[in-house]
């Protein structure tokens, strides 16, 4: 078994700092991305353990919403008066 990465939080937010700007430009154009698609649309950009761990954060924070295994950003909510 290969060792496992120790992260610090700073480490950890840096990776999510680097990440994050690049998976809401991808889906901020309204289309639902599975997670491979979006894997492989920045793997060019970013390692693929490190987008995955940026899409677990964005959906637990709830700045992505998942739905039928596609990641949408959210819809905001109307206030009604």
């Amino acid at each position: 078994m290969p060792p496992t990465k120790s992260w610090s939080s700073a480490d950890f937010d840096a990776l999510l700092a680097r990440v994050t700007p690049d998976v809401l430009a991808l889906l901020g154009d309204g289309v639902p991305r599975s997670r491979a698609t979006i894997v492989a649309a920045l793997a060019d950009r970013h390692p693929k353990e490190d987008v995955k761990r940026t899409l677990m954060r964005l959906a637990v924070t709830e700045q992505l919403v998942e739905k039928d295994g596609k990641y949408i950003l959210p819809v905001p909510e109307v206030e009604q008066r």
